[in-house]
């Protein structure tokens, strides 16, 4: 009899701190709604303070606006890396990476056994064009006098093109490596030149490191134009056309597109290139997100329902895309259409008034009190 008093007295007082603690929770409950209705959360300053929820207001999205994400890349021709000629070594360093160069400037000093063999054949190649061309002139000079037919003046021209055609290769090997000798080095070491005025981007040796030919030692990007590799959907794409305006709100950047490629990658996403025609805070290399206004979806637009919200404000429920609109009272959780999104903005469709908050800190803090009766 006791122990069934004790446990009366406990089921009693277990029912009348849940009645309580259910009160007091009524004020943040949401309203009893329908499922295409908003609910609607209580929550008064304080409230949203201690649960750190904070508040932006939604952007109007003018007509034909999609969303996508791009990388800042220099146009072609525009970066040009620096691969050893030979197989060798760097003895030395001129430059570092942030260093500015023009055209022609030195980077390195390269040394390679094979360097002074093609440097050995550009000097053998240089005196037999020489020579080639002294028999040239005397022969000619000899056949003026009549003292030697045409046929032997003819054999000393022909020995003169050749030469010279052997001198050309000769130099055009250390052209194209890109190398150029001075006086104060060594004869198996050359300097290595600057394809192109730019910045030192990325140097990939230290001084005394081997490298193999081919082994890329310096990349240089001329970073004064940049461009957008825009990668998005293939019915985004479909959207779009050359002369569409592209704005970088992240970056205050603003760019416009000069090419659209339908074809999709692996990933299934397809491409465009914009030309940065304002490049505000853009740095080469960087992914950001992007606007593209198309023109093309101008008519279809509809700015009174379409909104621009930061990405981290839309939450999944139900099934379904909500946003947390700010009213009087706190918070109204209504349901709403993603059009576009990338990782940092979203394109909504919603019957929204004009200048309204959304939440977009606290997000879990508040879906946890709409799902508290489930």
């Amino acid at each position: 009899m006791f122990t069934f008093f004790k446990f009366f007295v406990r089921g009693a007082f277990v029912w009348a701190l849940s009645a309580w603690v259910l009160g007091a929770l009524a004020q943040v409950a949401p309203a009893q709604s329908t499922a295409s209705s908003p609910l609607l959360l209580s929550l008064n300053a304080k409230q949203q303070a201690s649960l750190g929820v904070q508040v932006a207001t939604v952007q109007a999205s003018t007509g034909g606006q999609l969303l996508a994400s791009a990388t800042v890349v220099m146009p072609p021709g525009k970066e040009f890396t620096v691969s050893a000629p030979y197989a060798g070594q760097v003895s030395r360093l001129l430059v570092g990476v942030g260093d500015t160069v023009k055209a022609g400037a030195a980077l390195a000093h390269f040394t390679s056994p094979m360097l002074g063999d093609a440097r050995r054949l550009l000097n053998e190649a240089s005196l037999d064009y020489k020579n080639a061309s002294a028999a040239a002139q005397r022969d000619q000079a000899m056949f003026d006098e009549g003292i030697i037919p045409a046929v032997r003046l003819q054999l000393s021209r022909s020995k003169q093109e050749a030469a010279q055609a052997q001198l050309h290769a000769r130099e055009a090997e250390l052209t194209a490596a890109g190398m150029r000798f001075d006086a104060n080095t060594g004869y198996a070491t050359g300097t290595l030149k600057a394809p192109l005025s730019g910045t030192v981007s990325e140097a990939f040796v230290a001084v005394g490191q081997r490298v193999e030919a081919g082994a890329m030692l310096f990349k240089l990007a001329d970073s004064s134009q940049l461009q957008l590799d825009v990668q998005l959907s293939s019915d985004k794409a479909a959207q779009l056309q050359v002369g569409d305006e592209v704005s970088i709100a992240s970056r205050n950047a603003k760019a416009k597109i000069i090419g659209v490629s339908r074809a999709v990658d692996a990933s299934q996403l397809a491409r465009a290139r914009a030309t940065v025609t304002s490049r505000g805070s853009l740095q080469a290399g960087e992914l950001v997100s992007v606007t593209v206004h198309a023109k093309g979806k101008a008519g279809f637009a509809k700015p009174d329902t379409q909104w621009l919200v930061p990405a981290r404000a839309v939450t999944q429920w139900r099934g379904k895309p909500w946003l947390f609109v700010a009213n009087d009272k706190g918070f109204e959780a209504q349901t709403v259409n993603v059009i576009s999104s990338t990782d940092d903005l979203s394109l909504v469709e919603a019957a929204l008034p004009a200048g309204s908050k959304v939440a977009v800190t606290g997000i879990a803090s508040l879906r946890a009190l709409l799902q508290k009766d489930e």
